[in-house]
């Protein structure tokens, strides 16, 4: 099985890979990552030192790309593509909100499209839950609950979640979007 993840140097990301490459001995994972401020090589550090060049590749690069992701998604037979890859925190989106639009959105469209055109059986968007707004002292949101994003980075996730649902009902790509919550571990971007 091949699997291109991007933004597979970030907090999640990096988690995500080490997880599969030590469960699944029959998958090479391709990383794509533009290395911002959260994305660190270092994280992946041990992944590198023992499958590099084998079950593991590493390519220093933007999802914005629109030379380099059609080409790499017809370098590889990928089974999935696993979005990661997003500019994040929303007092950063309120300081430059441009670089959020280019990534969440642009970007995620340049890889649904590339996807799309590679026949990619399987594309898994990793989104957040700030897409639901804000929620009082109680109640939950659910899948059901509407989007009501209240900062461009929330909105940039919004966005790029309804470019996959947009994918999945006029092409009928296999899309699935997930919408964790808070998530905190080693690696965690301070």
């Amino acid at each position: 099985m091949h699997l291109l993840v991007t933004g597979g140097c970030g907090f999640i990301g990096s988690n995500f890979i080490q997880h599969m490459l030590a469960a699944h001995d029959d998958l090479t994972i391709v990383n794509l990552d533009k290395l911002t401020y959260a994305g660190n090589r270092r994280n992946l550090a041990e992944v590198e030192e023992r499958h590099l060049g084998r079950r593991y590749h590493f390519v220093h690069g933007d999802i914005c790309d629109q030379e380099l992701v059609p080409d790499l998604l017809a370098r590889f037979p990928f089974d999935a593509v696993l979005n990661f890859a997003a500019e994040s925190h929303v007092d950063r989106s309120i300081s430059d909100p441009f670089p959020f639009i280019t990534t969440n959105v642009v970007g995620t469209q340049n890889l649904l499209e590339a996807a799309r055109r590679a026949g990619v059986p399987r594309f898994v968007h990793i989104s957040t839950d700030e897409v639901y707004g804000t929620l009082g002292p109680t109640g939950q949101f659910t899948e059901d609950t509407p989007l009501a994003p209240n900062s461009p980075y929330s909105a940039s996730k919004a966005s790029s979640d309804l470019l996959a649902r947009a994918y999945f009902h006029t092409y009928g790509m296999p899309v699935i979007v997930t919408r964790c919550s808070n998530n905190y571990g080693p690696v965690q971007f301070p």
